[in-house]
């Protein structure tokens, strides 16, 4: 199994322990913002406290905590584990915020998640490292470029209004609508989840339709197979290479055939 492709928790848990580690190195009198720049600096892209990289890199990290609680959301089903994993950072929150205020010393940000920034000790930092292990465990491959995720997203919201606006029925309507709401949670998770959960969801929908012919020939009735064959078409030609894409649209249109002759 590889690494998540995007695992939050497992980078505000790097972060908050190089955090303590320059803290504990500069002092806990020293100002918080010092400590974050040198926290928020790889050694190839160096950040002096108050220029605008600063700024930004400090504004991700804040955000973090949000796209744990996001991410843990996804993957942890179990109500009270997940808040077993996710309670304790509510301190990390108190943290940044503490953080906002230069004049706040280093152990003032401290305070809020790590007792005299000792990590061993931090429930919070503790809890993050489980959070990393969920997510680890919950990802298997890369997952779509912003690219991608747009694009397949404009084309489920456009086929989702054309099935409301179709002279389709009520419950041949609700049938599709479902159809496209699993794709698009598909969609909207794969940063974390991968790319096959989305396949798989445009599959299962393909194949949904094609053991269904009595709608199919009610979409045909309706006028309504093209603008799912076209659809069809476009989602293969942002899912597999473009070589690939004819060959698949024409299954595609033989299968659908087949099961309405059939």
């Amino acid at each position: 199994m590889t690494e998540c492709v995007d695992n939050p928790a497992e980078r505000l848990h790097a972060l908050l322990i190089e955090f303590c580690r320059v803290g504990r190195d500069l002092g806990p009198n020293q100002g918080n913002w010092t400590a974050w720049a040198k926290a928020l600096s790889p050694e190839d892209s160096v950040v002096t406290v108050g220029d605008a990289e600063f700024f930004r890199r400090l504004a991700d990290a804040k955000d973090l905590p949000g796209r744990v609680r996001q991410a843990i959301s996804l993957v942890v089903p179990d109500v009270q584990h997940r808040e077993y994993l996710l309670e304790p950072l509510g301190g990390v929150d108190a943290g940044f915020q503490a953080s906002i205020t230069p004049s706040n010393n280093i152990a003032q940000v401290w305070q809020h998640f790590s007792d005299s920034g000792d990590t061993a000790r931090s429930a919070a930092i503790y809890s993050l490292q489980g959070c990393a292990g969920e997510l680890r465990r919950a990802q298997v491959e890369a997952g779509l470029t912003e690219a991608e995720g747009r694009e397949l997203t404009a084309l489920i919201n456009d086929l989702t209004e054309a099935v409301i606006a179709s002279e389709l029925d009520e419950a041949d309507k609700q049938f599709l609508l479902s159809r496209l709401n699993e794709m698009l949670a598909a969609v909207q998770q794969s940063r974390l989840r991968g790319r096959y959960p989305v396949e798989a969801s445009f599959d299962a929908a393909q194949g949904a339709l094609l053991r269904r012919p009595n709608l199919l020939r009610r979409m045909m009735d309706a006028r309504f197979v093209e603008p799912v064959l076209t659809f069809f078409t476009r989602v293969n030609a942002v899912l597999v290479l473009a070589g690939q894409t004819q060959q698949l649209t024409q299954e595609t249109v033989r299968a659908i055939e087949r099961s309405i002759s059939g």
